[in-house]
């Protein structure tokens, strides 16, 4: 039975990562609203949560799936051979290494910036409005554009190590769990910063 459950990531890893996304996000907002800010059940920002859990099934099970695995995968063919060596053989591949280091500068200075936040912040205020006729995009970018280097340092403290692990070392099934799975401590981070606004 076990056996037959780790083998659910490799075999059906798009959805599993967005599973898992849906569940972690949804989860560390309720924890910051409960733990953090000390929301009794009936005081929960639900509407909050929902656009957590949007964002994390869409964006992060999705989104962040389809860059990290096939596109990632095509744009650094030797990706996966390179994160299954052993480091001693890491250490002696210049082209591995210099892949590694375009990846991480892939994520964290253009996808990042460029698409993670503008999601966030866009579909924080399509879910929070009531929908994407309420919307008002531009403040949603606007917003983040204010608290971007706020964001953006926050970020790179926790992403930074968690990228060049994940990129290193972890098989390509296991990249969007290994980046759910930061992503728990992130999301809380997140939540704390800019959920209640």
């Amino acid at each position: 039975m076990f056996q037959r459950l780790t083998q659910i990531p490799k075999t059906y890893p798009f959805l599993f990562g967005m599973s898992f996304s849906t569940i972690k996000t949804s989860t560390s907002d309720l924890l910051v609203q409960t733990v953090i800010e000390k929301r009794k059940f009936e005081e929960i920002d639900w509407k909050r949560n929902a656009s957590f859990a949007t964002f994390g099934m869409l964006y992060l099970g999705g989104v962040q799936y389809a860059l990290y695995v096939p596109i990632m995968g095509r744009v650094f063919p030797n990706a996966a051979k390179f994160a299954a060596k052993s480091v001693a053989e890491k250490v002696k591949d210049a082209k591995g290494i210099a892949a590694l280091a375009g990846q991480v500068i892939l994520d964290q200075l253009i996808h990042h910036p460029l698409m993670y936040f503008p999601a966030f912040y866009i579909t924080k205020e399509v879910v929070t409005s009531g929908g994407l006729r309420n919307a008002d995009i531009m403040k949603a970018l606007n917003t983040y554009k204010q608290n971007m280097s706020d964001d953006l340092l926050a970020l790179w403290k926790i992403w930074i190590p968690s990228t060049i692990l994940n990129f290193a070392f972890m098989p390509m099934w296991a990249r969007i769990p290994w980046v759910a799975s930061t992503s728990l401590i992130w999301t809380c981070i997140l939540s704390g910063m800019r959920g209640g606004e």
